[in-house]
C-alpha cells in the first residue's frame, strides 16, 4: 500500500512540474511577442515632419446590415387525413 501511495505522489509531482513548465512557456512566449511588437512600433516611428506632410485620407466605412426575418409559424392548420381507398 505505501508503494502505491508513493507512486501516486511522484506522479502528482511530475504532473505539477509539467504544468509549471507549460505555463512558463506560454507566459515567456507572450512576453517575447509583446517585447517584439513594442520594439517594432518604436522602430517604425519616423520624425514628426513626415507625419505632418502626409495628408490623412478618410477611411471608407462599410456597415453590415442584416435584414430582419419574419418569424415563421411552426404550426399550421391541421390537414384532414382519410383512410379510404
Amino acid at each position: 500500500m505505501p508503494n502505491l501511495l508513493a507512486s501516486t505522489l511522484w506522479g502528482g509531482l511530475y504532473l505539477f512540474i509539467i504544468f509549471l513548465l507549460c505555463c512558463g512557456g506560454v507566459v515567456g512566449f507572450r512576453l517575447l511577442q509583446r517585447r517584439r511588437t513594442h520594439t517594432d512600433t518604436i522602430a517604425e516611428r519616423k520624425p514628426e515632419e513626415k507625419q505632418e506632410t502626409e495628408e490623412k485620407k478618410p477611411r471608407e466605412v462599410y456597415y453590415l446590415v442584416e435584414k430582419k426575418k419574419k418569424p415563421k409559424s411552426d404550426y399550421s392548420r391541421p390537414k384532414k387525413i382519410s383512410f379510404d381507398d
